[in-house]
């Protein structure tokens, strides 16, 4: 094979990726672009009592009991459903406020925070304000409210409570 066909080839391979990769992450983009996750990353050094878990994790503390779920959706969807036994404090609500509802909980206690799912970053900033709150132990459950539900796990409802 002819090297300069070969640079051709190579040069054609890399710029069909790239475009293939613009046009199918173009709704990522575009939200970046936009500023919607200029706060979303996480310095290690700030937030160290930040981490990010698995479906798998979160089912296990759930199973254990050993972690307050915070639901930081919406009050509206909250009440439709959300994981068994969670608590909603609604980023959306106390954004601009310092102070969060926080239910009494330990300050040493595993909290598990959780939105929609892996493009909802409610849960991520809620976490942050937890972290300045003094929480030691905070999980961020990536997959959210939309992971937990496609594998069918415990869930309750405001309805389940009447």
């Amino acid at each position: 094979m002819k090297p300069k066909r070969l640079f051709y080839q190579v040069v054609f391979i890399l710029a069909f990726s790239t475009i293939l990769g613009v046009v199918a992450n173009f709704p990522l983009i575009e939200k970046y672009f936009k500023g919607e996750y200029r706060y979303s990353f996480l310095s290690l050094e700030k937030y160290s009592s930040i981490t990010f878990i698995t479906l798998a994790e979160a089912e296990e503390l759930f199973a254990r009991r050993e972690a307050l779920f915070i639901d930081s959706r919406s009050k509206e969807y909250f009440r439709t459903s959300h994981i068994m036994e969670a608590k909603n404090i609604p980023f959306e609500t106390h954004k601009e406020r310092k102070d969060l509802n926080v239910p009494s909980f330990p300050l040493e206690g595993t909290l598990v925070v959780y939105c929609d799912g892996s493009e909802c970053q409610s849960s991520v900033e809620l976490a942050k304000r937890l972290h300045e709150m003094d929480f030691k132990d905070i999980r961020v459950f990536f997959g959210g409210w939309a992971e937990w539900i496609r594998q069918g796990l415990p869930v309750s409802s405001e309805n389940d409570k009447k």
